[in-house]
C-alpha cells in the first residue's frame, strides 16, 4: 500500500528532523488558524488557572474543537490514538496511563486515570468522546496528578470543558449519515435572555446505528449497535463580583448492542471447545455437539453447515443465540461553578451530582460463543440410568437433556456527588498560590448474574452435608432466579482532601512549584455470593452415569473463604430469608491515607521556551475485590514516584514539545484467576514494584501557507521488576499461577515457586503498548466561495498484553490504520459540509487486549488449548455531514 507506506515514511522523516531530546507533553492545534501562516495557540486549565499550553510545566495533551473537527477526532479511541501514553478499552469503559490502570470493573477498586466533566470527577469515561458541537477542548494531564487533583488521578487525568452560553444569539444543527446504518442529528443554541447578565445553551443529539460490524449467524448483528439520545442544558450568569454556571445534561442507551459492554471481538477465535465439561466452569459446554458426542438426533440450533466456530474462517461472524441488550435509563449529571472575585484572590465553589443504571444483558460465551439452544448427554452402557432402564423402561431415567443458552447479566448503579471549594490569588507579581478542600461520595450496587434461563432443575440445587467424613445431599435453598453463579456487592465510598500549591517566579527566568494534598479514603461494603454447579463432578455424579436424574449443586460453602482477612468485618453467613436468601453475605470496611504532592523548576530564557523538572508523588486508595467473598479480597494502596523533565519551544512555524519520565510504581493493584474448587475465582493482589519510563514527542510544523503536519510519539517501556523470577529453572520469590496456562491450571497453584507458576518479572503492565505513532497532514485550498481542507492521519500502535503474563494469547498485536477526510467550509463559515473514510484500507485494529481462554482440545487431540480473544476496532466506516450555522 504505497499510500501507508509514503505516510510512515513521512512519520520517520519529521521524526528525524526534530529531535530525539525529551520533552513535555502537549498538542498544539495542528489546523489552519486565520492568517494560514501560525500555529493555533492553546489555552489549557491543567493547574487551575487558564494558561497557555506553552508555559504550563506539565505533560498536557490538549484537543480544541477546531483541531479535532478538522482532523475528524470524534471518539475516545481517537483521543487515544492521538495521546501518547494513553490507551482505552472502548468494550470495558477503562483508560491506561503510561501502564497504571485500573484492570477489573469492581468500583470498590478505583481507576488509576481520573475523568472529569468540567472539574467534576466522574467514573466513567464514555462521555470524554462526545463531538465538537458540545466539548470545547479536551485535556490529557499525563503522570500523577497528585495535588490540584486528587481522586486516584495516580496515573493521570483526562478533563473535558463544554462550549459555555455565549452573549449573542447563534447556534448550530447538523445531519450525519454513514454506512452501517448510521446517523446522528444534533443541534445547539446559544444567547442572552431576558434577564441581564444570564446567557443559555441548549444541545441535543439523537445518534444512532442499526447495523453492527460483526454478523451473527443465528441471530441479529452486533458490534456498535447502538441510539444514544443526549440533552444539555445550561445557564451563565456573570456579574462584576460573580460567575456562576450550571449545567445539566443526561444520555441514555436505548437497547444498544453496542457501547461499553457491547460485542467488540470475538469471544474465541480458535477453534469450538468439545468436551462436555470445561476447566473452572460450573455448567456443561454449550459447544459439546461440534464434536459429535451428543445423542444423534438432539442438538437443537446449530445453522446448517456450521461445523466449527465461524471466526476460524472471517474473524468478524459468530454464532450466538442470546442478542446483546444494553440500557440506561437516563444518566443525569448536574455540575455547578461558582466564583466570586474578592480583591486579590478568587473564592470559587465546583461541586456536581451524578448517577446512571447500567443493564446489560449478553450471551455468556463460557469460553465460546454459541449457537446450540438444547442437547442430550449420552448414557454410559451399564450406568445407574440405563440399569434403571433396563429394568423399569424409558420412564425410569432418560438422557440428560441440557438446554445451554446462557444469559450474563451485569448491573452497575453507581451514585456520586463532589464539593470543592478553592481560593487562588489573581493579583499579578511572582508569587502565586491556590488551596482548597475536597469532599466526595458514592454509593454502588454492583450485581452480576450468570444465568440457564431455560435448565430449570438450577431452580432446586442440592448441597452436600459431610457426615461422618463422608456427605449425604440435601435440598438447598431454592433458587428461582435460575442463576447459577451470583456475584453482587452494595458499597459507600468516601474522599476527603485538603491541597494547596504555590508558584514562586525568583528570578526573571525561573519559578519554583511546590505542592502538596492530605487525602483520606473509606471505604464499606457488604458483598453476597452463590456458586451453583450443573455438570459432572465425577464418575458417579455424572450426567453419563445419572442421565436425567442429575442434580444441580449448590457448593458455594466450599468455594468462599471463611479466614478472617483483612479488609473483612465479618464472617460469611448464609442468608435464609428476605432479598439475599440462599446467598452467603460478607462485610467489608477499611482505609487508607496518603500525603501526596510536587515539586519543580522551570526555566524560561526567552519567552518561547520552557525548561522543566519536575517530581510528582502519586497515590491510588486501597482497594476492594468485592463479589466473590474470596481470600485476598483487599489490595493495599497504590504509590508512585515520578521524575520527568521537558521543554517546549515555540518558533513561528513550529512548535516541539517533549518529555521524558521515570517511575517507580510500588503495589499495582492487579487481580488474577485462582483455582478454588471446580472454579476458576478472581482475587487480588500486590506487585511489590514495577517501572515505567519513557519519552513523549509532539511536534506540529507549518512549513508553507495553510500547510499542516503533525507528529504524535511515545515510548512506554514498563516492566515489572518484582514477584517472580525463575533462576535455573527454580523459583525465586513470590511466583504468580495463570489459570489460562494448561500447566498452571493443573497444578491449582497458589503464588509460590511450583510447578505451572509463572514468571513475571520483566513482563510489561497490562495494556501498556511500547510505541504509538500519530502524524496527520492538513492542507486548505482558498476560494472565493470558501475553504477546502483535506486532511490524512496514519496511526500505528505497538502491540500489548491483557494480563502480567506474558503469553500469545493474552497479546493484542500491532496495528496501524489511516483515515482520510475533506472539509468544505462556505458562506463566511455558516456551512460546512464533510466527507470522511475511516480506517480506508479495513484493516484489522485490536481496541485493548481481551486476553484468552483454556479450552480442551477438540476430539482426538488430548490436552488443552488456548483460543486468543479480541477487542477490534471497527472496519472501514465512511460517511457525509451537513453542519448549518446561525
Amino acid at each position: 500500500m504505497p499510500w501507508k507506506r509514503s505516510l510512515l515514511a513521512s512519520s520517520a522523516l519529521l521524526a528525524a528532523v526534530l529531535t530525539t531530546h525529551a520533552q513535555a507533553q502537549t498538542r498544539p492545534a495542528a489546523s489552519a488558524a486565520a492568517s494560514g501562516t501560525t500555529i493555533e495557540e492553546l489555552v489549557v486549565t491543567a493547574e487551575r488557572r487558564e494558561q497557555s499550553l506553552q508555559d504550563v510545566p506539565v505533560a498536557v495533551t490538549a484537543f480544541s474543537a477546531h483541531q479535532r473537527a478538522i482532523e475528524g477526532i470524534t471518539t475516545v479511541q481517537d483521543i487515544t490514538n492521538y495521546t501518547p501514553g494513553l490507551t482505552y478499552s472502548s468494550q470495558l469503559d477503562r483508560p491506561v496511563i503510561r501502564g497504571l490502570a485500573r484492570n477489573n470493573n469492581i468500583y470498590l477498586s478505583d481507576s488509576a486515570v481520573a475523568v472529569y466533566y468540567d472539574d467534576f470527577f466522574s467514573n466513567s469515561t464514555y462521555l470524554v468522546g462526545r463531538d465538537d458541537m458540545v466539548i470545547d477542548q479536551v485535556e490529557v494531564l499525563l503522570g500523577p496528578q497528585g495535588t490540584l487533583y486528587g481522586r486516584n488521578a495516580v496515573g493521570g487525568l483526562i478533563n473535558t470543558l463544554s462550549k459555555r452560553p455565549s452573549e449573542d444569539f447563534g447556534g448550530e444543527v447538523r445531519a450525519i449519515v454513514g454506512n452501517y446504518g448510521y446517523t446522528k442529528f444534533e443541534g445547539t443554541v446559544t444567547g442572552p435572555t431576558m434577564i441581564p447578565g444570564l446567557t443559555f445553551r441548549l444541545s441535543a443529539y439523537d445518534l444512532n446505528q442499526t447495523k453492527g460490524y460483526f454478523k451473527n449467524l443465528v441471530g441479529p448483528t452486533e458490534g456498535d449497535v447502538r441510539h444514544d439520545p443526549y440533552v444539555d442544558a445550561q445557564l451563565e450568569y456573570k456579574t462584576d463580583k460573580d460567575d456562576i454556571w450550571l449545567d445539566a445534561y443526561a444520555v441514555w442507551f436505548d437497547n444498544d448492542r453496542g457501547g461499553p459492554g457491547g460485542l467488540l471481538g470475538i469471544p474465541t477465535a480458535g477453534h469450538y471447545d468439545t468436551s462436555l465439561t470445561q476447566p473452572g466452569q460450573l455448567v456443561f459446554n454449550p459447544n459439546f455437539p461440534f464434536g459429535g458426542g451428543a445423542v444423534p438426533g438432539s442438538v437443537v440450533g446449530i445453522p446448517a453447515g456450521l461445523t466449527d466456530n465461524p471466526a476460524l474462517k472471517d474473524i468478524r461472524t459468530f454464532a450466538h443465540a442470546q442478542p446483546t441488550n444494553i440500557i440506561v435509563n437516563a444518566a443525569p449529571t448536574i455540575t455547578l461553578h461558582w466564583t466570586h472575585h474578592f480583591d486579590g484572590f478568587d473564592l470559587k465553589y465546583i461541586g456536581g451530582y451524578s448517577q446512571y443504571h447500567y443493564d446489560l444483558k449478553t450471551a455468556y460465551f463460557n469460553n465460546d460463543n454459541s449457537p446450540v439452544t438444547s442437547y442430550q448427554v449420552p448414557l454410559a452402557p451399564g450406568g445407574t440410568c440405563a440399569q434403571l432402564n433396563a429394568a423399569f423402561g424409558a420412564a425410569g431415567c432418560s438422557p440428560l437433556t441440557v438446554r445451554p443458552r446462557q444469559i450474563f447479566e451485569y448491573e452497575a448503579h453507581p451514585d456520586w456527588s463532589s464539593h470543592e471549594i478553592d481560593i487562588s490569588s489573581t493579583k499579578d507579581g511572582p508569587f502565586q498560590w491556590i488551596a482548597g478542600v475536597y469532599r466526595y461520595d458514592e454509593i454502588d450496587n454492583n450485581p452480576e448474574r450468570f444465568q440457564e434461563p431455560d435448565q430449570a432443575q438450577i431452580a432446586n440445587p442440592l448441597q452436600v452435608i459431610p457426615l461422618l467424613g463422608a456427605g449425604q445431599l440435601v435440598a438447598a435453598p431454592a433458587n428461582p432466579s435460575l442463576d447459577y453463579l451470583l456475584l453482587n456487592y452494595q458499597d459507600h465510598i468516601s474522599s476527603t482532601a485538603v491541597f494547596g500549591q504555590i508558584d514562586w517566579k525568583f528570578t526573571d527566568t525561573l519559578k519554583l512549584t511546590a505542592g502538596l494534598r492530605y487525602t483520606y479514603d473509606q471505604k464499606h461494603g457488604q458483598e453476597e455470593a452463590r456458586y451453583i454447579v450443573f455438570q459432572d463432578l465425577s464418575a458417579a455424579f455424572s450426567a453419563e452415569n445419572l442421565g436425567s436424574l442429575l442434580q444441580p449443586v449448590d457448593i458455594t460453602p466450599v468455594q468462599i473463604s471463611t479466614s478472617a482477612d483483612k479488609g473483612t468485618c465479618s464472617a460469611p453467613t448464609l442468608q435464609t430469608t428476605g432479598k439475599y436468601a440462599g446467598d452467603y453475605v460478607r462485610c467489608l470496611k477499611d482505609h487508607s491515607s496518603a500525603a501526596t504532592g510536587t515539586i519543580g523548576l522551570s526555566w524560561t530564557p526567552d519567552k518561547d521556551t520552557l525548561v522543566y523538572g519536575r517530581y510528582n508523588r502519586g497515590y491510588k486508595a486501597f482497594g476492594f475485590n468485592a463479589g466473590y467473598i474470596g481470600t485476598n479480597v483487599e489490595a493495599a494502596p497504590e504509590y508512585v514516584d515520578d521524575f520527568e523533565g521537558g521543554i517546549k519551544k515555540t518558533w513561528q512555524h513550529f512548535t516541539l514539545d517533549a518529555a521524558a519520565f521515570y517511575y517507580n510504581y510500588r503495589d499495582a493493584q492487579i487481580p488474577i484467576g485462582v483455582p478454588v474448587g471446580s472454579v476458576t475465582v478472581t482475587e487480588f493482589i500486590n506487585i511489590p514494584k514495577s517501572i515505567s519510563d519513557g519519552i513523549e514527542i509532539t511536534a506540529v510544523w507549518n512549513p508553507v501557507d495553510n500547510l499542516y503536519l503533525s507528529l504524535v510519539y511515545g515510548l512506554d517501556h514498563t516492566r515489572i521488576q518484582s514477584g517472580c523470577s525463575l533462576v535455573g529453572g527454580v523459583a525465586k520469590g513470590a511466583c504468580y499461577v495463570d489459570t489460562a496456562d494448561p500447566a498452571a491450571a493443573a497444578t491449582g497453584a497458589r503464588p509460590v515457586g511450583t510447578t505451572g507458576a509463572q514468571a513475571v518479572s520483566g513482563n510489561s503492565l497490562p495494556q501498556s503498548p511500547e510505541n504509538k505513532v500519530a502524524f496527520n497532514a492538513n492542507y486548505t485550498f482558498k476560494f472565493d466561495a470558501g475553504d477546502l481542507i483535506l486532511s490524512g492521519s496514519y496511526i500505528w500502535k505497538d502491540k500489548s498484553w491483557d494480563s502480567i503474563f506474558r503469553r500469545t494469547y493474552d497479546e493484542a498485536p500491532a496495528w496501524d490504520q489511516v483515515d482520510l477526510r475533506a472539509t468544505w467550509s462556505g458562506n463566511h463559515d455558516k456551512y460546512e459540509l464533510v466527507a470522511y473514510v475511516r480506517n480506508v484500507f479495513n484493516t484489522l485494529g485490536y481496541d485493548a487486549a481481551a486476553g484468552g481462554y483454556p479450552i480442551a482440545a477438540p476430539v482426538g487431540g488430548g490436552g488443552f488449548t488456548q483460543a486468543p480473544a479480541y477487542d477490534l476496532t471497527p472496519p472501514r466506516t465512511y460517511g457525509f455531514e451537513v453542519h448549518y450555522k446561525f
